[in-house]
Parts: C-alpha cells; sequence; structure tokens
C-alpha cells in the first residue's frame, strides 16, 4: 500500500468511529446532560487511536535546489528551497532530536535485517545543482547532519576548480566539488542517471514550443543533444528544436518504452536503455571517484520492475522510487522519498516550514494524526500558488 492510501485510509477510518462516538454523545447529551453523556466520544477516540497509529517508518527528505535566486530553473517555484527555510528544516530535526545519516549506512543496516536507530532521517539532494554545494554543503556541515546528493552526469560542469559559497548559484557542480562532498566523512555522492531523459511515448501532440515554454520543456531539447547538457539554460533560444515543432506525449526514458517512426519499442529497448545508463554511472564514477556507486536514484523517483531487475543485477545495492514508509516490512533494497518544497502555506514563513518538515517526519514514523494538520496546508498551498502564478513570479 502507498503512504498516500494508506493515510487515506487510516483517517477516514478514524473520522468515521470519531463521527459515531460524537453523535452518541450528542444524542446522549440531548436526553440526560450529564458526564456520562461524553462517555462515547471518549470510546470512539480511544478505539480511532489504534487506527492512527502504524508502524514506524524512516523519513527519506528530498531537496533539490537550495537557493535565494532560483529564477534559472523554470521549475523552480516546485523544487527550489530558499537557503532560511533550509535552516530552519535542519534546526527543527535537530529540536525534534532526529538522528540524520547517510544512505549508505542506513541501507547496509536494513539489508542486514537491523532496525535503523532512534527517530532515523534521512537528506537526499537530486540533480546536483551549484547551490548544493555553495548552500546545502555548508548548513549540513554546521549542523553535523549528513547528505546524498544524485548527480546526473550530463549536467555536470566540465571546469575543475573548488568554487566559492558566493555569488552566483546557476547550473550545475562540477567534478572538483563532487569529489570534495565524497570525500567529506558526512557526505556521499550516487548517480541520478546520464541525462534525465524523457522520451516521446506516443504520437500524440501535447503542446508546441513556444518562446514562452521552451525553457519549461527542456527535455525535447536535452533529447536532440547527446553529451553534455550543462549550459541549456544559458541560451536566449533553443539550439537543437526549433520554435513551433509539435511536442509529444513524453514518459521517464529509464521507465517507459519510447514511440519511434516503427511504434512502439519493444521492451528490449527500454531495457537495454535503462541498462546502457546504469553501466555508464557504473564506469565514470569508477574513473572519477575511483569506486563503484552503491544507489541509484531514478530521474523523477519513476521506475518500472524491469528498471529495479537490471540495477540489482548490476551490483546496485539498493534504489529509489518506493511509495512508502520505509517500514521494517517493506523491501529494504527500495528506498521512499519524500519531496520537500517551499512555502508550505504558498508564502514563506519560517514557523510553518518548520512545522511543515516536523509533520513530515511524524507522518513517514507512523503519526497519522499530523495528517490532519498536513492535508489543509497542503490545500492552502495549491490555492496560493495557482493565484501567485496569476499575478506573476514568486519572490
Amino acid at each position: 500500500m502507498t503512504r498516500k492510501k494508506e493515510r487515506l485510509r487510516r483517517v477516514t477510518r478514524w473520522s468515521i468511529v470519531v463521527a459515531i462516538g460524537a453523535v452518541l454523545s450528542l444524542y446522549i447529551w440531548s436526553r440526560a446532560p450529564g458526564i456520562l453523556a461524553i462517555l462515547p466520544l471518549i470510546a470512539a477516540l480511544v478505539a480511532g487511536h489504534r487506527l492512527m497509529i502504524a508502524p514506524k517508518g524512516v523519513a527519506v527528505l528530498t531537496y533539490h535546489s537550495v537557493s535565494a535566486a532560483p529564477s534559472w530553473l523554470p521549475w523552480s517555484p516546485e523544487i527550489s528551497v530558499h537557503p532560511a527555510t533550509f535552516e530552519r528544516h535542519l534546526a527543527t530535526l535537530l529540536r525534534m532530536g532526529c538522528v540524520v545519516v547517510g544512505t549508505r549506512g542506513y541501507l547496509d543496516r536494513r539489508l542486514a535485517g537491523e532496525a535503523p536507530p532512534g527517530d532515523t532521517v534521512i537528506l537526499h539532494f537530486d540533480d546536483g545543482y551549484l547551490d548544493n554545494w555553495q548552500n546545502a554543503v555548508p548548513a549540513l556541515d554546521r549542523h553535523g547532519m549528513s547528505g546524498t546528493f544524485f548527480v546526473s552526469l550530463d549536467f555536470i560542469e566540465p571546469e575543475e576548480e573548488l568554487r566559492p559559497c558566493d555569488g552566483d548559484t546557476s547550473g550545475y557542480m562540477n567534478w572538483s566539488e563532487i569529489g570534495a562532498i565524497e570525500e567529506h566523512p558526512l557526505f556521499e555522492v550516487e548517480p541520478h542517471g546520464v541525462g534525465h531523459a524523457r522520451v516521446p511515448v506516443s504520437d500524440r501532440p501535447v503542446d508546441r514550443l513556444t518562446a514562452d515554454n521552451w525553457r519549461s520543456l527542456a527535455w525535447v531539447q536535452w533529447a536532440a543533444t547527446p553529451g553534455p547538457k550543462h549550459n541549456w539554460f544559458r541560451t536566449d533560444r533553443p539550439v537543437a528544436v526549433p520554435l513551433g515543432t509539435v511536442v509529444l506525449e513524453s514518459g521517464l526514458a529509464l521507465a517507459e518504452r519510447a514511440w519511434t517512426a516503427d511504434g512502439l519499442e519493444d521492451q528490449s529497448g527500454l531495457e537495454q536503455r535503462i541498462t546502457d545508463d546504469l553501466e555508464r554511472c557504473q564506469r565514470v564514477f569508477q574513473e572519477r571517484l575511483g569506486r563503484s556507486p552503491r544507489i541509484f536514484c531514478w530521474p523523477e523517483n519513476v521506475v518500472g520492475p524491469e528498471g529495479r531487475r537490471i540495477a540489482a543485477a548490476l551490483g546496485y545495492r539498493g534504489t529509489t522510487g518506493g511509495r512508502g514508509r520505509n517500514t521494517a516490512t517493506e523491501p529494504p533494497a527500495i528506498i521512499s522519498r519524500i519531496h520537500m518544497g517551499d512555502r508550505a502555506l504558498g508564502f514563506r514563513w519560517l514557523f510553518a516550514e518548520g512545522l511543515h518538515v516536523r509533520a513530515a517526519v511524524r507522518l513517514a514514523q507512523g503519526n497519522h494524526y499530523w495528517y490532519l494538520l498536513v492535508a489543509p496546508m497542503n490545500l492552502l498551498r495549491s490555492l496560493v500558488m495557482a493565484a501567485r502564478a496569476r499575478i506573476g513570479p514568486l519572490v
């Protein structure tokens, strides 16, 4: 069962039980007011408590960009976190008494059949953005917290010098910065694939490239330019696929069969694409970092059964893409993650940011009372963000 279904089922059943208890209490009160009238409600709350507390899981919080100026990313409203928000998240985890550990150590314990220690939390950072090096790494270091950074090979910058943690944060990390992260005892680097690619999955048109949308549809340019892509955002207009081109329905290249001139490719085409991607990550990590990767992070957290099978056959000890809570009964090699964003209420209020990360952790740990807070917060955020999108860019 996915964590979303589990939340809905538990909260729905709890609501029914409590509602029945409340109705009975009101009925009794209407006929004989007194302390005894509230007994059905108390009994319902006691019975319902068992529905709201589930077996303990481990929160794996996933970040992407950590920047005060993320506007170079067309999708920054959904994936970028302001450094002040990130600091509040880390401070909240400390106050909660959470033990922030690395993914490799956690995975080793799980695969050995051991329970993770205490209130374990894991922090992931996807895509290899430069601001991870400039903002996330120093913050984690100050707090003494571990982090796992997943990089996409085609987006790694070619320069070799370590850049200072100030100034322009646009772009991606280079191999020197990635190497420095890997050498730090608190941090680890694992692959996020080669090109974060998408492929057409049918001949159904869904859009057309324009001057306004080509950056948000950057996958179209990436698919047409094999090799390095670290500079894709620095051009004024698309360089590979011209404006006016029809955009077909697409899916993740490592999860879905591609649409070709001859129709939908067969299963072997998908499996070969996955194998090539994962093997290249192994070769490059061995050449650059002197070791083979142990964990694979699927782009956009999407994977099919063939992907997990191929990754295991190639020697990866674990992969992302789970939809659960990382409980003891879930497969240890499948890591379920929680996407972390900014503006928990649609606007930045650090108290709410801390409250939201606290709720995310406690929910993963099985306390579903927190969903009674998270659900309205998420709804308000959606409404505010939709309204802000009409007004203009977020500040």
